[in-house]
């Protein structure tokens, strides 16, 4: 009895492992971009590159709005 309960020890052991390797392998290697982490240059950097996206994404949908405004008059 207690012979194959080692054995469940070790295959769960093994699968956690092999678990482990494939997240490993197939999660992004690509960090989050957050504030904690960067020098105050980079993070300066991030949020001018963020407002400079929000600022892109809201004219091209203000831009969108016209068009289909204009579109049903």
């Amino acid at each position: 009895m207690a012979r194959q309960r080692d054995r469940t020890n070790v295959y769960i052991l093994l699968l956690a492992i092999l678990i482990a390797a494939i997240a490993g392998y197939y999660l992004p290697t690509k960090r989050p971009e957050s504030g904690t982490s960067l020098t105050p240059k980079e993070y300066i950097e991030l949020v001018e590159r963020k407002k400079a996206q929000r600022l892109k994404y809201a004219a091209e949908e203000k831009a969108a709005q016209d068009a289909q405004q204009s579109g049903s008059q």
